[in-house]
């Protein structure tokens, strides 16, 4: 017998397990996975994996890719623009950071985002037609600090060993 609450699980789901698309709108969104791999032409590329937060779609995953073209000023103008939509200004690359910590940055980010659709291959698919900053981002901004990147909570450090008891005290020496 199952001691699982079926019920609650596919409520607590939501549209999660919907793979229609989402309708053409806005959308807050966070980054849930980025992966940094190369695309077919040889360039970098970041796949970002983002979940929707909040309202009727709720947990409903989009996908982007964010592609580093060096030889196309205007495609790193959008990449930049998408980058700083979510948080990660400019400043962070002067650092030149490894491309596993660029993913690491973009765990947890939130963003809004325009999602449109298309077709591809017959069939209705949804695309981010543009990124923007979410109210948090934009607080931040406003604050004139960057959103320092998600981190994850350190374990608490563990209690230091209690002090040794003190040797009793020798009876004093009647000599």
């Amino acid at each position: 017998m199952s001691s699982r609450n079926w019920s609650d699980l596919i409520k607590d789901a939501g549209e999660a397990g919907n793979y229609d698309p989402l309708p053409d709108g806005d959308y807050d969104l966070v980054v849930t996975e980025a992966t940094a791999t190369t695309s077919q032409s040889g360039k970098t590329m970041f796949k970002v994996k983002a979940q929707v937060e909040g309202g009727a779609h709720n947990k409903r995953l989009v996908w982007d890719n964010l592609v580093v073209s060096p030889d196309s000023p205007a495609a790193l103008g959008i990449l930049f623009k998408k980058f700083h939509a979510m948080g990660i200004g400019r400043n962070y690359f002067d650092s030149n950071p490894t491309n596993a910590q660029i993913e690491a940055a973009l765990l947890g980010r939130k963003f809004r985002a325009q999602i449109g659709s298309r077709l591809y291959n017959g069939a209705k698919k949804n695309e981010i037609k543009n990124y923007y900053p979410s109210a948090q981002t934009i607080a931040a901004m406003q604050g004139g600090e960057a959103p320092a990147a998600p981190v994850a909570a350190a374990p608490a450090p563990a209690p230091a060993p209690a002090p040794a008891p003190a040797p009793a005290a020798a009876p004093a020496s009647p000599f």
